[in-house]
């Protein structure tokens, strides 16, 4: 890892206090506060428009960047505005029926909770929750019992819990959807930016995120990852904008073919540049590098 006296200095924040509020909202690097900044007195010299255009190419490195930490491909990723901005999303795009199965567990995020359980009031989806195994966390066998039982439309998983410590084994749940072809949907809001995230290994359909936790961006602004199963199955938000399609007659519109789909127009730009200059900088530090930090302070 870089020396870690250097990378405190390059963090503002450090020069000063101790910040242990990482899971919440960390201290961002003086890479991404200048991005942010740079790009905001630019949209107040010639405008929003106007700027929008002048930087496209630095724009779309958001995509690029993120999709080398992923090991996925650009038009795998979308900009969202939260994790839970993306997460709803990507709920929203499956299309679902009465008694349908969405197979989870007891360590989900509240926000995801709150969904699942709106969409068994609205759809009467059956909502089923996996045992836990003897460390605390989800049961891999449970969960393998309860697909080959019920054959859930979705299986979702918080890869790291908000508050308890677990990280759950999402490669071999993975292999568990990936075998049965069930869509497969992971909360990434704590791991990103604290550990390496492979979703070719994890197999996920989507996978969920913020910027503003371990990837030391800024706050409102987040990603979505989408399979390339997904954009196969023309699944696409409940309510698409002209940022996700053409409206190419009286009574059709065409869906963007990527994962922008799943994009809204309007956004913050300026956050975007922050955004992937947190991506470049945890990338450059080395996210295995950063594990090994993090395990090593947890130890102490």
């Amino acid at each position: 890892m870089r020396d870690l006296n250097k990378l405190r200095s390059e963090t503002p924040g450090c020069q000063h206090k101790m910040h242990l509020n990482n899971a919440g909202a960390a201290l961002p690097s003086r890479r991404v506060i200048k991005a942010i900044q740079d790009y905001f007195d630019l949209e107040n010299e010639i405008g929003g428009y106007e700027a929008m255009a002048e930087k496209a190419a630095e724009t779309n490195d958001f995509y690029i960047s993120l999709s080398k930490m992923l090991n996925c491909q650009p038009h795998n990723i979308a900009h969202a505005t939260s994790a839970t901005d993306a997460y709803s999303k990507a709920l929203s795009s499956i299309i679902f029926q009465k008694d349908d199965i969405i197979l989870t567990t007891d360590d989900d995020y509240v926000s995801n909770q709150i969904a699942f359980l709106v969409l068994e009031k609205r759809h009467g989806v059956k909502l089923i929750r996996a045992e836990k195994n003897s460390s605390g966390g989800v049961s891999v066998d449970s969960m393998a019992n309860l697909i080959k039982k019920h054959q859930p439309k979705l299986v979702a998983v918080t890869h790291i819990p908000t508050n308890s410590g677990l990280i759950q084994d999402i490669e071999a749940i993975g292999h568990l959807c990936k075998k049965n072809n069930i869509l497969y949907l992971v909360d990434a809001c704590q791991s990103a930016g604290q550990m390496p995230l492979d979703v070719a290994k994890i197999k996920c359909d989507f996978l969920t995120a913020t910027f503003r936790k371990f990837m030391r961006g800024p706050r409102g602004v987040g990603f979505l990852y989408v399979s390339d199963k997904v954009l196969e199955m023309n699944l696409e938000p409940i309510f698409p904008d002209l940022s996700a399609g053409v409206w190419t007659g009286k009574n059709e519109y065409h869906l963007e073919k990527t994962a922008k789909r799943f994009e809204v127009w309007e956004r913050n730009y300026s956050l975007i540049m922050g955004a992937t200059a947190a991506v470049n900088y945890a990338s450059e530090v080395g996210l295995e590098d950063i594990q090994k930090r993090v395990k090593f302070s947890t130890s102490l």
